[in-house]
Order: structure tokens, then sequence, then C-alpha cells
């Protein structure tokens, strides 16, 4: 079952002077976080299609990848999501 969770997120906050350019702030967000056990993603060009399973509960997402082309299968993997996907079916 996915769980709300805060998480300190870390991004990129230039100033206007060259010392500056490089600094790094922090703000608190919500994700929703899914412990998978497997994660299936299918690569074309910089679009992957991800499947996932968790606790017997399908999963699908598009993301933005920098691989070419294949799959791959990674295995006990945990991932966070702005918004809470949506149930596909049974795995």
């Amino acid at each position: 079952m996915p769980e709300r969770v805060e998480l300190t997120e870390s991004y990129r906050c230039p100033g206007p002077w060259p010392w500056q350019w490089t600094r790094t702030c922090t703000r608190q967000v919500t994700r929703w976080c899914y412990n998978f056990e497997w994660v299936k993603e299918y690569r074309w060009g910089i679009a992957c299609y991800l499947e996932g399973c968790e606790n017997g509960i399908l999963y699908s997402w598009w993301a933005f990848c920098l691989n070419i082309f294949g799959t791959a299968t990674f295995f006990n993997i945990r991932k966070c999501f702005t918004n809470a996907l949506s149930q596909k079916g049974r795995c």
C-alpha cells in the first residue's frame, strides 16, 4: 500500500552573483512512496514506460530516461511520486 511521506527536496536556486550560481536550496514536499517487489522498464529513446508490482497490485507510468532502447527489471525498489499512481490490475 502506498504511503504519504514528507521529504526534504534539494533544488537549484542560483543567485544573481557568480559565486551564487551553484547554490542549492531545500524545501519540504509530500510524496507518495511505493515499495515495489519489481519494476520493469521499457525504454524508447528518451521515454520509458514502467510497470511495478506492490503487494499484488500492478501500477504503470511514463518517465523521462536517457537510455536508447531495451528493457530492464529491478527488484525490491522504492520509488516516490508527486501524485498517487492509479492501479492497473493484479500482478
